[in-house]
Parts: structure tokens; sequence; C-alpha cells
């Protein structure tokens, strides 16, 4: 090969590496073009931010500033406000797509960018889609699953109130329900309806009365099974039994809810809660035993009317046991002080179903001392206190120096020996004596301010 043939073989070479060397520098240039800044203080946020996509869907007014500018924005102020910088990644959805962040973050953005730009990219998590809507809604309170009777999206939709504060917060929401919707009969699910409930179950009334929180507990554990609650608005089969020893005692003869709750004035408060449970038990606790008529047809003289009154009252004798649901008192206590009968009745409950716990013998003021009658609230408590030559043991004031306390003993450091252990009669200086046991009951148990009644004075 001559000279002038290799001189045309360079000058091709050198025109082939010319373009090349041309070319080359021009291409990375384009690609530094297209390439942005996605690192800001030693972070990379390329999992959840581009540039374009921020410029152009979130925030147009940024387009054209600086790489460096409008990143610090997003990490400054468009994380913690929630806001999307990438087609791929919505914070709010990886959020609420996923029950667990839920729990951990609420709604911290910050720490949930963190959490998907570290590890959460890696767990197939969904990251688009739900920026409006729970995946997944809670069902558990307290350590207490609650699905069979709530459903988050069918709460929300049915009560405004809740959708307005609770429609992207299945804790709070939940939370709510059972604090409150509960108490409230708030209908949760589809399939349960505690009006409906209460409305076509007579023994549930019978045995939860207007506890609501029981209603909901009883069929998320058992009765789901039976199936969805069916419609129901109105009770179709009131209470007419009351339960007495564990077995049913049949009311119907001589009870009627309409009629004793519509011409009973203390009684009305039933109807007007639809709460027969309620009406038939103060009907016996209190009603009856003082003689209120509680249907159309029959007479509180009728052999009806006595044979059932005399079957759950057996002890009717007894006039303590009637007079003292006419009282109330500031503890669960009442003293009844049969005067008359020497006896001394220990109540336990409230106004209107009080129940004897406890009763025994005692003495009263004699003649010329009597013991007091009314109403009285007991007061201060003491050890013992000496009178003459005898001590008397646990005393509880009644009124003024009027107390309850044991009979009397010799002055000793205990109470060891009897001098006077009269009982049942009318003997004292208006002080009611009892058995030492029976003034230490007192004395131990019952706290100041329990109502005390004295009665039915025998002279």
């Amino acid at each position: 090969m001559n000279r002038g043939q290799w001189k045309r073989i360079l000058a091709v070479f050198a025109t082939i590496f010319g373009v090349l060397f041309i070319a080359v520098p021009a291409f990375a240039e384009d690609a530094a073009v297209k390439e942005h800044e996605t690192e800001y203080k030693g972070v990379n946020y390329a999992r959840v931010y581009d540039y374009d996509y921020y410029t152009t869907n979130t925030h147009p007014e940024l387009a054209g500033k600086s790489d460096a500018a409008v990143l610090k924005y997003f990490v400054k102020n468009g994380i913690k406000n929630g806001e999307q910088a990438i087609e791929s990644f919505s914070v709010r959805s990886y959020r609420n797509a996923n029950q667990d962040l839920r729990k951990k973050y609420d709604k911290d953005y910050e720490r949930l960018v963190s959490h998907y730009i570290k590890k959460g990219w890696r767990q197939n998590r969904t990251t688009t889609g739900f920026d409006n809507t729970i995946a997944d809604p809670v069902t558990k309170y307290d350590g207490k699953n609650y699905d069979k009777v709530y459903d988050f999206h069918f709460y929300i939709k049915k009560y405004a109130s809740v959708r307005r504060k609770y429609a992207l917060d299945d804790f709070g929401a939940i939370k709510y329900f059972v604090k409150k919707g509960i108490k409230k009969k708030h209908q949760a699910c589809e399939n349960f309806n505690v009006m409906w409930y209460y409305n076509s179950n007579q023994n549930m009334r019978y045995m939860c009365g207007q506890d609501w929180e029981r209603y909901y507990n009883y069929y998320q554990k058992k009765a789901y099974k039976k199936g969805p609650i069916k419609p129901c608005e109105k009770i179709s089969n009131y209470i007419t039994y009351f339960k007495y020893n564990g077995k049913k005692v049949d009311l119907s003869p001589i009870y009627d809810f309409e009629y004793y709750t519509k011409h009973n004035k203390e009684a009305s408060k039933y109807w007007k809660k639809q709460d027969d449970a309620g009406a038939i038990k103060y009907f016996v606790s209190y009603g009856m035993l003082v003689g209120q008529k509680a249907n159309k047809a029959t007479s509180v003289k009728s052999r009806k009317y006595k044979n059932i009154r005399r079957k759950l009252h057996p002890n009717l004798s007894n006039v303590a046991y009637i007079k003292a649901n006419h009282y109330s008192s500031r503890t669960k206590y009442l003293i009844m002080l049969n005067q008359g009968k020497h006896m001394v009745y220990i109540f336990k409950g409230k106004k209107g179903s009080w129940t004897c716990i406890r009763s025994f013998p005692c003495d009263i003021g004699k003649p010329s001392t009597m013991t007091p009658e009314g109403r009285f609230s007991l007061g201060a408590k003491g050890l013992y206190f000496d009178s003459g030559s005898a001590r008397c043991w646990y005393y509880s004031a009644i009124y003024g120096s009027i107390l309850f306390h044991s009979v009397l003993y010799y002055q000793e450091s205990g109470p060891y020996h009897i001098m006077d252990g009269t009982m049942s009669a009318s003997v004292s200086h208006g002080c009611v004596r009892l058995a030492l046991s029976n003034a230490k009951y007192i004395y131990d148990n019952i706290p100041s301010g329990t109502t005390i009644v004295s009665y039915n004075r025998p002279f």
C-alpha cells in the first residue's frame, strides 16, 4: 500500500473519531438537563419526589425555579402538608391504606415518608388510590373486637356528625362508637340495630334493662350466629313476669304495662323510656307494697292481687319492709328502727328497691326518756363511752346524745363482762341498746350519713 492510500485511510478514521468526540459530550449535556436533584441533607427523596410531577401537578407556581429551591420547599413544607410529589407515591394513600402505619404514625406525614424511604418501598405496600378513603378499618378497641356490631364505612355514612369528624380516622371513630355511640344506641353496621334487638327480645330486656352496652356485647359474642336482627320498631310483647327464687311468677292477672305506667305518676318515666323491665321491677319492689293498682280490671283488694303479693313478699307483715321503700339515703344503706317491735332493720339498695340484709332486737327509751321518732342521719362514731358505772361499746350517733350502742358492760379495758344485758325492752335513757356484735356491725359497716327512720313508738 503506497503513501497516498495510507493518508486516505487515516483521513477516514480522523473523521469518524471527530464525530464521536463531538457527539458524546453533546449527549451527556442533554442527559444532565433532564435529571434533577433528589438529595437533601443526606436523604435521597427520589422514591417520593419528582421535580417535573411536583411543579406540574402540585405547585405549578414553582416551575422554572432551581432544583435545590423546589426540593427544599417539598422537604420543608410539602411533606408535612401531605402533598403528592411523584405519580407512584401519595403519603395520604400510604397512611390510609395501611392500618399498622395509621396506628403508629396517624397523620405524621414526615415519619410516614421517612418510613417508606427507609423500608416501606421494599414491603410492596399500597401507595396510591386511597387519598379519600380508609382501607382495612380497625374493628378493635381496648383489646375487644366489635366486628359483628360495627362497620366503619357503614357508621360514617349513616351519621353525618361522625363522618365530619372521623371520615379518615378509623381509630378515632371506633373509640367514639364505644365511648359514646353505644350509649346513644347508634346503629354501626347493617346487621345489628340495638333498638330492634331490644324490642324483639323480652328475656333480654328483663335481664339487661336499658344497659345498652350489654346488648351489643351479647350479640357480638353469641347472638350474631342467628343472623341479622330483623326490623322491629315497637315492643309488642311487654314483660308480665317477675323472677323470684329462680322461677318466673306470672303477674299478667294483675298487671298491665300500659295501664300501670299511664296511671301512676311515679311509674310514668318507664312509659316514656319504653322500659317494661324497669316498670315491672318497680311495681313489685314498691308499687305492690304500697297497694298500687296495676291493671284496669283487678282491684288491689282482690284475692288474685293478694295471693301474688304474698308469693313475692312473704315478709309483708314486716312494716319496716313496706315503709323502707318510701325513703332515700345519702349512702347505699338505710336503717329502720321499729320501736313497737323493738327491732332494727338494715337495708341495702336505694329508694324504691331496698333489700333487708340484717335485722336484730334492741332496747329503746323508757316512757320518761323516750327514743325520738322521725328521720335522722347516722353521725359520729366511737369505740366506747362511760355512763355512770357502766361502759357502752361501739356507739354511732342517731340524734344529739341519742346513740346506737351495746348493752351495758362493766368499765374494763374490753367488753368482757355484761352489767345489764336486757333486750327487747323499753329501759334506756333514749339510746338504742344492741347486742355487742350488732352494735359493732353498725360501727364497722354502716357509713355516717345513712338515713335512720325511727317510728311506731309504743307509748
